[in-house]
């Protein structure tokens, strides 16, 4: 008879399970202790973190003042209307309410309470620069706009209206790609105003001030229960530009003035008035970079900022075909012309191509090949004077004074011809000393570096670009052309201006400086801003005798190419030495520009003035920057008259 087992008892089985669901009651018993008892403290702050939330408060922004104290940007009280997003949501025939009393669309403000950046536990706002009559309709019918209310908030003024807009800056909503984590740190928020463009961003730091924090209590649904101040906002700080409020008006009204009546000067090319549509002046203080004035014309109105541009007047600024967002003094893009000779100088005589005392025969051309030149005609390999005059021996000063091309087109051609002593790129070498092809370092944004062509150049753009640029070898006229400041290349309004500062400073490259201090609301200085100094460029004493002789001349002599526009002036109390130039540009009637420095001997400012498509630089740049000179000597200035038969 066989046997077999059955395996534990039924009793053993109950046992097995009773001990396995005890094990279990004991662990979750153990994690409830655990929860109430140790960790109590750490979850009650959960549990109060939870229902707290924080509200920032924008503060004031620090204002903007000149050199002398007076303010250029200001903050004024204004009422803002807002409304409550519960209220917006629940309650549609508020918004239209609001739309007819504000006259705007109900879409514009549906937008702006749909707008993510808005804090959901303030209320949005939707209106800015309300009139009083509206903030009294809104008071005295308050039942009809439930969750709407107007409050007095501080919001940027402009006491000078437009002057220096471009300068200044604007402030605007910060824009979710400008709110990185760094900005996120420093306590940005998503519906927070941030420095935008000039002085307004590059000092945001300084400007912004610190933002109030409010603590709400909320419950589960995102109600508001209780709220406290933890923190008060405090208001940013001064900056004091260098710029003098009185000299960039006068130079604003100089330009103006001088474009209007370009628009009347007829150009005997075409037979066609001068379209003249924009330009730029530069004043600098050359023994130091201090910048005093910076003008773009046409400007634009930064009070249209203030509480967030309509998208209408964003399009309209945008498509100007004056771009007045642009900045002209650091964008702006431009051929320098005869101005560009101060480089060709330098170039030729640190490397001894040319010497002061050294003659040239100006047949009025320069021949580069086989073909005949003739003053009078222009053919390939035929380089004449911008008037087609032959200057006979010049040497560099003359050269300077009367403009002659062909004297700056032979070092041109030399530096090339002689590559093997001078290197591929001589010429550029020593432009990029004077700062060009690189921006200038004023603290601005988005300044622009220009361009200075070269063999390296052209051979990349070539490779790069074989349908636009369809030759990629250098020849001797790339080098001609390059040497009066045509051809390729390119520099802003401030790099040449602050290239002449260099020659009138005897050498020393500074960088633009547009701030002198910044303070706190008392007046004490928190931070100095010094000048800096960027590097310095060798011009002998005997090189820069013989060049400024040249440069007085343009101005004072009476074949100086502009002695018309400084008719009158007291050239013996301040002597002004400069140089005009006229650059051509393809398809576009020529640049006018004129940069200069006064007194020559003791330069305390360089003045320039380039202007688009307005002629001669003698004709209409030259007028301009001579106004600009009648008030910064308290002389009397008198209107602009361009046209005074002035050259290049």
């Amino acid at each position: 008879m066989s046997t077999y087992s059955e395996g534990p008892s039924a009793q053993v089985r109950l046992t097995v399970l009773a001990v396995v669901i005890v094990c279990l009651f004991a662990s979750l018993f153990a994690r409830l202790w655990f929860l109430q008892v140790i960790n109590e403290p750490k979850a009650q702050a959960a549990a109060q973190n939870n229902s707290v939330r924080l509200v920032y408060t924008p503060a004031a922004r620090g204002r903007i003042l000149d050199r002398n104290g007076k303010v250029l940007v200001d903050n004024t009280v204004s009422e803002v209307v807002t409304i409550s997003r519960v209220t917006a949501k629940a309650e549609p025939e508020v918004i239209s309410r609001l739309a007819l009393l504000l006259n705007v669309s109900n879409d514009d403000l549906l937008q702006k309470v749909k707008d993510p950046r808005y804090s959901p536990y303030v209320p949005v706002p939707l209106a800015v620069n309300v009139q009083p009559a509206v903030v009294v309709y809104l008071r005295e019918h308050q039942s009809e706009f439930p969750g709407v209310e107007a409050q007095a908030v501080a919001v940027r003024s402009y006491p000078y209206g437009t002057v220096a807009a471009n300068i200044l800056g604007y402030v605007s909503q910060i824009s979710g790609q400008e709110l990185t984590a760094n900005r996120k740190r420093q306590g940005y928020q998503a519906d927070d105003q941030i420095g935008k463009t000039g002085a307004e961003s590059a000092y945001e730091d300084a400007l912004r001030g610190r933002p109030g924090v409010t603590k709400l209590q909320v419950d589960s649904k995102g109600r508001v229960l209780d709220r406290a101040v933890a923190q008060a906002p405090v208001q940013g700080h001064d900056v004091w530009l260098s710029i003098d409020v009185n000299v960039q008006k006068l130079a604003e009204e100089s330009l103006a003035q001088g474009l209007a009546a370009a628009k009347f000067n007829i150009d005997k090319g075409t037979g066609k008035n001068y379209p003249a549509p924009g330009g730029a002046v530069v004043v600098l203080n050359p023994q130091n970079g201090e910048v005093v004035a910076l003008v773009s014309n046409p400007t634009y109105n930064p009070q249209d900022f203030v509480g967030g541009i309509s998208q209408a007047k964003f399009a309209q600024y945008l498509n100007d075909p004056g771009h007045p967002l642009n900045d002209r003094t650091i964008q702006g893009l431009y051929a320098p012309g005869s101005t560009f000779k101060l480089v060709t100088a330098v170039a030729g005589l640190q490397t001894g191509i040319i010497n002061p005392a050294q003659y040239f025969n100006d047949r009025g051309y320069l021949q580069v090949g086989k073909l005949t030149c003739s003053a009078r005609f222009q053919v390939a390999g035929c380089f004449t004077n911008d008037n087609h005059q032959a200057y006979g021996q010049v040497n560099l000063s003359r050269a300077i004074t009367v403009s002659s091309d062909a004297y700056f087109y032979q070092i041109g051609a030399t530096f090339w011809n002689d590559r093997s002593k001078y290197g591929v790129d001589g010429l550029q070498n020593v432009a990029r000393q004077l700062g060009f092809a690189s921006t200038t370092g004023i603290p601005l944004p988005n300044e622009a570096a220009g361009r200075i062509p070269d063999p390296a150049s052209r051979a990349k753009e070539h490779a790069q670009y074989p349908k636009v640029y369809t030759e990629g070898n250098w020849f001797t006229g790339d080098s001609v052309n390059t040497s009066i400041g045509q051809g390729e290349v390119a520099v802003t309004p401030l790099q040449l201006a602050n290239a002449y500062a260099t020659f009138a400073n005897g050498g020393t490259v500074w960088t633009p400086q547009i701030a002198l201090k910044i303070t706190d609301q008392q007046g004490k200085v928190l931070q100095p801003l010094s000048p800096i100094g960027r590097g310095h460029v060798d011009i002998q004493p005997a090189w820069r005798d013989a060049m400024m002789a040249g440069f007085q001349g343009v101005a004072a002599s009476g074949d100086g190419t502009a002695h018309s526009a400084f008719s009158g002036f007291p050239m013996t109390q301040y002597p002004v030495a400069g140089k005009t130039g006229t650059a051509q540009v393809q398809g576009k009637a020529p640049t006018s520009l004129f940069v200069s420095f006064a007194p020559a001997n003791n330069p305390q400012y360089v003045v320039e003035a380039v202007m688009e498509e307005s002629g001669y630089g003698a004709d209409a740049a030259a007028p301009v920057v001579r106004r600009v000179y009648d008030g910064l000597f308290n002389l009397t200035p008198g209107q602009v008259v361009i046209g005074l038969g002035g050259k290049d």
